[in-house]
């Protein structure tokens, strides 16, 4: 995350806003190339299948079942970024990290979540959910700098990683339920 010499005090705010408009043009893309390619040509139990085994790999390997290497391009904060006042640097990383493609995934959630805005999304439920990754994100960033840096913050993520670890995992099931629902009844 960022921190020391690229975490200034109006930086945060820019590494917001750019993770949340990365989390937007991901679901956007994903959600065209979905119209574009695959729906056109994919039967809708197919791609809720493909969905679904997705969820279930990601579901294995978060509740300690299986051990997947998750696809991810893992490069921490450059030293290039820094905050020359004019917040772009901060804007600009945020933007790459908000898109999912830059930095570590520490899960596979967001990996479901690709897919099924891929496979399965509304264009409304794209939207949302590049916000909430991106949102998702930027809460992780702004909570950790809400703490003094002491470790304190990460001593309870580290105690608490299991429970929320299992939290997110049921509340992503929840919300491929909700979506692929309503299709799968019209199929």
């Amino acid at each position: 995350m960022l921190i020391s010499s690229v975490w200034r005090e109006g930086s945060r705010w820019w590494f917001s806003v750019g993770l949340l408009a990365g989390g937007l043009t991901s679901s956007l893309v994903a959600v065209a190339l979905g119209f574009l390619l695959f729906r056109p040509f994919l039967p809708g139990v197919v791609a809720i299948g493909l969905v679904l085994a997705m969820l279930g790999l990601v579901v294995l390997n978060e509740t300690g079942v299986l051990r997947l290497r998750l696809p991810q391009n893992g490069r921490q904060v450059p030293e290039s970024i820094s905050d020359d006042g004019s917040g772009y640097g901060a804007l600009q990383f945020g933007f790459e990290m908000g898109t999912g493609v830059r930095t570590y995934m520490t899960t596979g959630l967001p990996h479901v979540l690709l897919v099924g805005v891929l496979l399965m999304a509304s264009w409304p439920a794209a939207l949302v959910a590049g916000l909430a990754f991106g949102g998702g994100r930027a809460w992780m960033t702004l909570a950790r700098h809400a703490y003094r840096d002491d470790g304190t913050w990460d001593r309870r993520l580290a105690r608490h990683d299991r429970t929320l670890r299992l939290l997110m995992t049921a509340a992503v099931v929840v919300a491929v339920a909700v979506v692929a629902y309503p299709l799968l009844s019209t199929t």
